[in-house]
């Protein structure tokens, strides 16, 4: 019973982390770069306070889940499978906490620095005024090692995931 629960969090969760960041990778990322820096800087800001409410919650639950499955009874090809999925999983958080919510809470202060707090006539929140043209490229180019990062930590969750329906498919083939 503790072996299917594991199973089932661990692929619930890698599941949750592929499709997230997959749809941040080919939805949100091409929005990213056709927006003005400003307006991306906003977005972003706010994306990431939705996001990051669940994302450590769902990394850490589904490592810790795959870290315990490891010491269960298995075919050591599935324990071998499960611990690079583990791997992934870790290199997951490593990534995002190293790079990419680092870049996350830089734009946050310079949004919170430069965004006055008046609502517009229309009801919406001013953005900030456009930065010089040195700014600008300096900016599009943390949007792109951001974009570039969040590439890399998708491919590693759609492995790890990969890996752990192989692993289960291993179980039950």
């Amino acid at each position: 019973m503790w072996s299917s629960l594991l199973t089932f969090l661990g692929l619930l969760g890698s599941g949750i982390q592929a499709g997230a960041l997959l749809m941040v990778l080919y939805g949100v990322c091409p929005t990213f770069r056709r927006l003005s820096v400003p307006e991306w800087m906003s977005l972003h800001v706010s994306l990431d306070r939705s996001i990051e409410r669940y994302m450590p919650a769902v990394n850490l639950t589904t490592g810790g889940a795959t870290l315990l499955l490891l010491f269960t009874a298995q075919d050591p090809a599935v324990r071998l499978l499960r611990g690079l999925a583990l791997a992934c999983n870790i290199a997951l958080a490593l990534m995002s906490e190293l790079v990419n919510v680092r870049i996350n809470k830089a734009i946050a202060r310079r949004v919170a620095a430069t965004a006055p707090a008046a609502p517009s006539a229309a009801g919406g929140v001013l953005t900030a005024p456009p930065p010089d043209e040195a700014d600008e490229r300096r900016l599009i180019a943390v949007r792109e090692r951001w974009i570039h990062w969040h590439q890399w930590r998708t491919l590693d969750i759609v492995l790890g995931f990969a890996l752990l329906v192989t692993a289960l498919l291993t179980v039950s083939g």
